[in-house]
């Protein structure tokens, strides 16, 4: 009988462990996917008139276009995506600006569109494939008049962090960009899935993260960026979505020495605000005011 019962106690003690590991292991790695996997959208032809440019970002391969602009003066353009997004989305936005007379390049981030890389970091190792975007544009002679830089969400942190220390960044704009790496992952953690953030789920899965991705969750922290921006700072606020909500993108702001402006899009959606019709003459209007 008591051979029985510790038999018993064993299975009990077996499973406690199994369904432990579980859950202290198993949900913090499928979560750590959620942070890092990637998102892939079709690859388009590309458009007449645009050149497609393929450079490297430690060791990747990543896809870019070239769009031309007529006025040496301008300083040349970066547009960077978001999550989940390709650089087709931001074509118009594109055609736009290289109308103005800026040389324009969309990029693919690491793990997106046509570019290489097996895992994102949202915004973390992303800096760099922004930094050989801007490489490659001075190998072609563009980067004369310096840089205007601007990104939506993943891509308006690797924009900031980006941008911090430089010189040749002549001015900033950025769509809902988070305060920093571990603020994000816990916000979007209860917003999506009502996990609160003082479980030790959220900063597992952040570690697990950056082993599996090879980034420091500490560094990517976009207050911290701004404060080094030298650049005049456009942020905008997606109105309609409470991911990227004005208190959080305010500290991004706030952190700026300027000249800066804050701009809510009623309305928009995340990273849709250049549906809205005050888009534009936002934009356009930032850019006069900062001699561009």
């Amino acid at each position: 009988m008591a051979e029985l019962t510790m038999t018993r106690r064993g299975r009990i003690l077996g499973r406690i462990l199994f369904y432990g590991a579980a859950v202290l292991l198993g949900l913090p790695l499928a979560f750590s996917q959620v942070l890092i996997g990637v998102h892939r959208q079709p690859v388009s032809k590309v458009p007449a008139g645009v050149e497609e440019v393929w450079l490297t970002s430690e060791g990747l391969k990543l896809r870019g276009w070239l769009l031309p602009g007529a006025d040496a003066t301008r300083p040349a353009a970066l547009v960077a995506h978001g999550l989940g997004d390709s650089l087709e989305s931001f074509v118009d936005v594109g055609r736009k600006l290289a109308a103005r007379g800026h040389a324009v390049f969309l990029l693919d981030m690491r793990g997106h569109g046509g570019s290489e890389g097996s895992y994102t970091t949202v915004g973390g190792r992303e800096r760099e494939d922004v930094r050989a975007g801007l490489a490659f544009l001075a190998s072609r002679g563009l980067a004369s008049r310096g840089f205007l830089l601007e990104g939506h969400s993943m891509g308006a942190v690797a924009v900031l962090r980006a941008a911090a220390d430089r010189d040749d960044v002549r001015a900033v704009l950025v769509e809902a960009p988070y305060d920093d790496f571990r603020n994000n992952v816990a916000h979007h953690a209860w917003l999506f899935y009502r996990i609160p953030r003082w479980l030790p789920l959220v900063p597992t899965t952040i570690a697990i993260a950056e082993w599996r991705a090879g980034f420091d969750a500490d560094a990517v922290d976009c207050v911290a960026a701004a404060r080094r921006i030298r650049a005049p700072l456009l942020a905008i606020v997606d109105g309609a979505v409470p991911r990227m909500t004005e208190p959080i993108v305010r500290r991004v702001f706030d952190a700026h020495p300027g000249p800066k402006k804050l701009w809510v899009a009623p309305g928009a959606e995340h990273t849709g605000a250049s549906f809205s019709q005050d888009y534009w003459p936002t934009v356009l209007g930032f850019l006069s005011d900062s001699g561009i």
